[in-house]
């Protein structure tokens, strides 16, 4: 009875999925074939005429080269509270009296870690989170870390702008913050 079972089932393959399976595979071939192919083909040919196609074929190469690029992600660190500075007295208290000028009259603000502070670039932040030279992103803009703050703990973070103006009318916002990291390239 398993004998029967079987030529039944072999017979069926052969007269029901084999025909099927080879068109597949010759249509596999032909497209692999034709991917190779640099000029068009005779559009009709004769019934039972060969064609040299090997004039036809352009000639590849198969590279297995692997990417080393790296492939940066973006990591979000949650949400911070944002609030904003200038580096007048009453965003610096002591810190931001007698302040040298530069040669348009403005006053120089450096920064905890000695550079200058730039609007648009500097941030203060907790540099037990957020170490000095700490690139994060917020709204898609990039602000490194270069200054701290007495009151500046946790995820908190204080955005230096140029004028006080422009600081208070900042405010304070909620916003996701973000680093970027290397990650292997599994190309």
């Amino acid at each position: 009875m398993m004998m029967n079972y079987s030529k039944n089932m072999k017979k069926r393959f052969n007269k029901l999925l084999l025909p099927g399976l080879l068109t597949v595979i010759i249509g596999i071939l032909v497209i692999v074939s034709c991917s190779a192919i640099d000029e068009p083909l005779p559009e009709t040919v004769a019934e039972g005429a060969s064609v040299d196609i090997t004039e036809h074929i352009k000639q590849t190469t198969a590279s297995t080269a692997i990417s080393t690029e790296p492939v940066i992600e973006q990591v979000s660190l949650g949400e911070y509270k944002l609030t904003a500075y200038c580096g007048c007295s009453k965003c610096c208290g002591k810190w931001g009296e007698n302040r040298t000028l530069d040669e348009s009259g403005k006053p120089i603000v450096y920064t905890a870690n000695q550079t200058i502070a730039k609007e648009g670039v500097t941030i203060a932040a907790d540099i037990s989170v957020l170490p000095y030279g700490t690139e994060v992103i917020i709204d898609g803009h990039r602000y490194i870390v270069q200054d701290r703050g007495g009151s500046i703990t946790g995820n908190k973070i204080d955005i230096y702008f140029e004028s006080h103006q422009a600081a208070l009318e900042f405010g304070v916002q909620y916003k996701e913050v973000f680093i970027e990291r290397e990650v292997e390239n599994n190309d």
